[in-house]
Parts: C-alpha cells; structure tokens; sequence
C-alpha cells in the first residue's frame, strides 16, 4: 500500500512498467476530462473507473474486498473518503476470489483508515484488503477515480 501526496506521485516510479505508465498518466493530469464509467488508457491493461454519483457511507459490518491481478490507485477528485484497510491474514474470506471480476470479499477489522480528500492518493497492491467510500463525518456524493493496472 501505498498512501502519498499526489504531487510527489513520480516517486513511485520503477515498480512496474504499467504502472509508470498510469503515473505519467495521472501527473500530467489527463483523467480530468473523463467520461463517467470506464476509460481506456491501455486496453485492458491500464483503465479508470469515474463512477458517476459515488456516495460515502458509514462502516456497518462491511466487507473489504482484494485483488489479485490489478493495482488500484484511489484519487479524490471533489470531497472526501476514508477507505479502510486490514492485512491479509488478519482477515476471513466471505466471498471467494472471482478471476473474471479480479476481486474476492474478506472480513477483518480496520487496522487503518486512511482519508482522501483531493490532494493525496491511495495506492492497494493485490491482496490488500481495502474498502473504499467510507465516511469522514456525515456520508456525502463525492468525486473520484479509481485506477486498474495490472501487475
């Protein structure tokens, strides 16, 4: 996991190939102008979901979900978001891993919780164990992105 301020994002450069392509991507800012749903950068290599009216919510025995084929990066574009995380092996699957969707649902306690809020990014590497669109006071529509890059 990774949690920084998005000017410094470059630093994470050198990880893998796809995903310094999604870095140069986001720090010349080119997800500003997206469509809502799914936009292509790289087939299905390299995408970003905009959702169009993403609500936060309160954190009332919910599943945190993983991945395994793709990296995730969270950016905020307009309010704020906790999105909570939880090791691996501190947490009980509820829904085995689906290889066509990339994502399993798991139970586990926050051990973090991280706050977006536009000027920072959150980055989940597979099987990280994240949930995402929680409240930071009151539940409230925000905008964001989430980007896939597959390891």
């Amino acid at each position: 996991m990774i949690y920084a301020e998005l000017k410094n994002i470059k630093t994470y450069k050198g990880i893998n190939k796809n995903l310094d392509k999604a870095i140069d991507f986001i720090a010349e800012k080119k997800y500003m102008n997206a469509s809502f749903g799914k936009n292509i950068i790289e087939g299905d290599t390299i995408y970003f979901n905009y959702p169009e009216k993403p609500m936060t919510r309160e954190n009332i025995d919910l599943d945190l979900e993983y991945h395994k084929k793709y990296i995730d990066i969270h950016i905020v574009l307009e309010g704020e978001e906790s999105i909570a995380y939880t090791p691996f092996e501190d947490c009980i699957e509820t829904k085995s891993y689906n290889v066509e969707e990339d994502y399993g649902l798991v139970k586990g306690k926050a051990q973090a919780e991280l706050i977006l809020n536009g000027k920072n990014f959150l980055l989940f590497f597979p099987e990280e164990p994240h949930l995402a669109l929680l409240k930071v006071n009151t539940p409230k529509e925000i905008k964001k992105i989430i980007f896939k890059v597959e390891l």
